[in-house]
């Protein structure tokens, strides 16, 4: 599709909204914007901009303009439970990753915005497309969406590290580790007494 052309003010302002509005910074620190903006505007190149979520583990991939769709940025939101499960291996037999990617896809779905469109995945959560025609309001929505969602799902891989963790604390026999280990060496609730 043939991008329209726009000059780097332009780009810059996208960028401005993406990294501003929400808890959002450049992977190192380091955004960059009007080396980013200068890049989208030539005609023969696209910018990448590599976000992180200052509050949890999400990335946000970006691409200004997007190359295939004829927008003025085309935004990847990745939050994998694990980097392990990035979509590389094979599908395990109890359906976890596919429920996995079902609750990232649900979760992106509730905090959906005009230009957000949610993922079935393990690894990546959502996607969207900020059209040349953007209005900052539509813009303003998306990234609230985005960080909504990364939250969420944050919060979600929280609960599973917590429960798994709480299981494989187990013995075989349905007793606790740590609280036998205790007891064993003395420092358990035992010793308190």
């Amino acid at each position: 599709m043939h991008r329209e052309p726009h000059d780097s003010a332009f780009y810059r302002t996208v960028i401005e909204h993406l990294v501003d509005d929400c808890p959002w910074d450049g992977r190192d620190g380091d955004v960059r914007p009007d080396e980013v903006a200068a890049t989208a505007a030539d005609p023969t190149s696209v910018a990448e901009l590599q976000l992180t979520h200052l509050l949890t583990d999400a990335e946000l991939y970006c691409e200004l303009p997007d190359p295939g769709e004829g927008a003025a940025a085309h935004v990847v939101l990745y939050q994998g439970l694990d980097r392990a499960l990035d979509g590389t291996g094979d599908a395990s037999d109890d359906g976890f990753v596919e429920a996995l990617s079902s609750a990232h896809e649900t979760i992106a779905g509730v905090h959906a915005s005009e230009y957000v469109t949610p993922v079935a995945d393990p690894t990546v959560v959502l996607e969207a497309r900020v059209p040349y025609g953007y209005t900052e309001g539509k813009l303003y929505s998306m990234m609230t969406a985005i960080s909504a969602t990364a939250l969420r799902v944050q919060r979600l891989h929280g609960d599973l590290r917590a429960t798994v963790g709480a299981v494989s604390n187990l013995e075989p026999d349905g007793g606790h580790r740590r609280f036998r280990q205790e007891l064993e060496s003395g420092l358990g609730p035992a010793s308190q007494r």
